[in-house]
């Protein structure tokens, strides 16, 4: 049965504390929607807004008879260089999927009385929402009358569709990946004592391994890399133990000789959804030992690792890097959209 329109009431959350407050029901939801990433998820997005989030919080809460059946995560930020002010959504940047959560069922009422809402007490010159996937309750909530609308193509996501046993691999990876990757694997075991570690061993100490591998190998480029500030050290660093209560976090770290070399942070879908997916979301391996091929040996450990655990789909998110294909991943599309309100667009 359809919800009753005029049993939704909109709340709007504009400071931390009324977000925290929200990350009870906001988890139930999360859970509810069945294509829901962790990237939508409170242990994902709370520490995000705390660490790194600027500007004035706009998130919406839709409720029907009182239960949350939409969030919308924004915020508002006026860009310095040229004072225009957009609505963002929460996880910008640093989060390769952003969207809202919309209780199954409820969608065209909760996305309505959303839009209408936004467009009385927005007061952006723009609302900007990249990385959107297909299927994204932000590409099908309603444009509010005479605004322009722009929707394109964003970065698409190599996904690689998991076989259920490891041995199925061989139907959709090449036979030239595998004979590579049971190549590095021979020299790894002769380069000394190989230990492989997950998160049920332990987070902190492979976090700060991963954060002094991802930046020497940026170093070697001359740049920083997206682990250097401060904040998004910080953000993960709260965001870490609650995933890893949630179900969803997936670290891979190789010992080498005692000391963690390779390191690969991941995310998991939970265990009650179905095609689960593995989302690849940053790695980082010691540069000396590039002639090891740490980078693929820890992309077979965790791509077995997923389909061991059931996982249907290895999502290497944003990016188009060449590895990616040589394991046989294929693009999926995201999106970006852009709405802007008359006043604005004149």
């Amino acid at each position: 049965m359809r919800p009753d329109a005029g049993a939704l009431a909109v709340e709007e959350v504009t400071d931390r504390p009324g977000l925290e407050a929200q990350r009870p029901a906001w988890e139930e939801l999360w859970r509810t929607v069945p294509d829901a990433t962790p990237f939508q998820s409170p242990a994902w997005l709370i520490p995000w807004w705390r660490h790194v989030g600027e500007g004035s919080l706009l998130t919406l809460a839709v409720r029907h008879h009182g239960a949350l059946v939409g969030l919308f995560p924004f915020y508002r930020y006026t860009r310095p260089e040229t004072g225009e002010r957009l609505l963002f959504p929460l996880g910008i940047a640093t989060t390769d999927y952003l969207d809202a959560l919309v209780r199954p069922g409820h969608a065209p009422q909760v996305l309505d009385i959303a839009a209408r809402h936004l467009a009385l007490r927005a007061g952006c010159d723009a609302w900007e929402w990249p990385q959107l996937r297909q299927g994204s309750p932000l590409l099908a909530l309603p444009a509010p009358a005479g605004w322009a609308e722009e929707v394109g193509h964003a970065d698409p996501c190599p996904c690689l569709a998991l076989p259920e046993t490891v041995d199925g691999l061989a139907q959709r990876v090449s036979a030239k990946t595998l004979r590579d990757l049971r190549t590095v694997r021979r020299r790894a075991e002769q380069a000394g004592a190989l230990h492989w570690e997950t998160e049920a061993d332990g987070i902190e100490e492979p976090f700060d391994a991963l954060l002094r591998l991802h930046a020497a190998r940026w170093r070697m480029r001359g740049e920083d890399g997206v682990l250097a500030a401060p904040g998004v050290q910080a953000m993960h660093r709260e965001a870490l133990p609650a995933l890893h209560r949630a179900g969803l976090l997936r670290f891979h770290a190789l010992r080498l000789d005692g000391e963690i070399v390779a390191a690969l942070y991941g995310l998991a879908d939970p265990p009650s959804r179905r095609a689960r997916r593995l989302y690849f979301y940053l790695s980082g391996f010691d540069p000396a030992l590039e002639r090891l091929s740490p980078g693929m040996l820890l992309v077979g450990r965790a791509v077995e690792a997923a389909i061991a655990e059931g996982l249907a789909v290895a999502d290497f998110l944003r990016g188009q890097e060449r590895y990616k294909y040589f394991w046989g991943a294929q693009d999926q599309p995201s999106f970006h959209r852009r709405l802007v309100p008359p006043c604005a667009a004149s």
